[in-house]
């Protein structure tokens, strides 16, 4: 491994060997990177380490991952969650640019090399994400604006699928394009204030400044939480959604039971609101959300646990 790497990748892994096994092939296939010490003075790619945090998977995953030449392998004895296992890989991380890459991903085209290429060159940026594909390479959302009483009941109540709707109030969650109101938010570069965990390429500094992922969030939300307090610490900083670096996320493959993303969003959200907006805005989040699950339930089954665990 490099010993003065210029790019720290960071994937936490959970029961999905062959998929993360898949995510370092795509990742060791991005020219613009080099993971080899020797050719660095050859050529002018990015030195890049790469650390793989398992969280006590029950499959394959420690005994092939221990097989993978060029990255550096932690396993967990316990499944600490997302935002802790991706700290626990920060604190050794020796780049000026961490990439917090899912393992559920497929990176295309060089994403990597050229999404750092431009936040390099583009200083008043503190963060940036690739356009996310679903694996038919339809466009995945991928973040949005921060939570607000507005934009989140909005959201909880289905206001924001109302055309025009998300024109006038950003959207917390905005849509694809392949929504029926055929908005364009995700199909060209912009500025935005959070964006999805699957692909977070953060500098150094603004990573030291905030401590990272709040620890308290296991899975889901956590994202958002500390692109917040990156806003707070560089209020004049920026967040981008670049559409030219793209990959694939397949999403969901270390979910336990299928209403464990859904559960864990709107506990997320909830979190938000507990740490960062007033008391009184909290127990109404929290009074929409129920009703929201509880009226998916009429027509989603899925929801009924929904509805029990939040």
């Amino acid at each position: 491994m490099p010993t003065n790497p210029l790019l720290s990748i960071i994937i936490v892994s959970f029961n999905t060997c062959q998929i993360t096994l898949d995510c370092l092939k795509s990742v060791f296939a991005d020219k613009g990177l080099e993971f080899d010490l020797k050719a660095f003075t050859k050529n002018e790619k990015i030195p890049t380490e790469i650390i793989v945090v398992d969280n006590n998977s029950q499959d394959d995953s420690v005994k092939e991952l221990k097989k993978v030449k060029n990255i550096t392998f932690i396993a967990n004895k316990e499944n600490t969650g997302f935002g802790k296992a991706n700290n626990q890989a920060i604190k050794i991380a020796k780049g000026n640019y961490i990439l917090l890459l899912n393992s559920d991903t497929i990176v295309l085209h060089s994403a990597i090399s050229q999404s750092l290429n431009w936040l390099s060159a583009h200083p008043e940026a503190h963060m940036c994400t690739a356009q996310l594909l679903n694996k038919d390479l339809s466009i995945q959302a991928s973040g949005g604006s921060f939570p607000n009483l507005l934009n989140t009941i909005a959201w909880s109540l289905g206001l924001d699928d109302l055309p025009f709707f998300n024109s006038i109030v950003p959207a917390f969650h905005p849509h694809t394009p392949q929504f029926y109101t055929r908005e364009k938010y995700y199909l060209k570069d912009h500025q935005q204030d959070w964006v999805t965990g699957a692909f977070m390429l953060i500098r150094r500094s603004i990573v030291d400044k905030t401590g990272g992922f709040d620890d308290k969030y296991f899975m889901y939300g956590e994202e958002v939480e500390w692109a917040y307090r990156m806003h707070q610490a560089l209020p004049q900083s920026q967040t981008w959604y670049l559409v030219g670096p793209q990959i694939i996320h397949l999403g969901g493959a270390s979910a336990i039971k299928r209403s464990d993303p859904i559960v864990r969003e709107y506990t997320g959200v909830i979190a938000f609101f507990e740490r960062h907006r007033p008391k009184w805005q909290t127990t109404l989040v929290k009074k929409v959300l129920k009703i929201n699950a509880f009226l998916r339930s009429l027509v989603v089954p899925i929801y009924k646990e929904v509805c029990q665990r939040i």
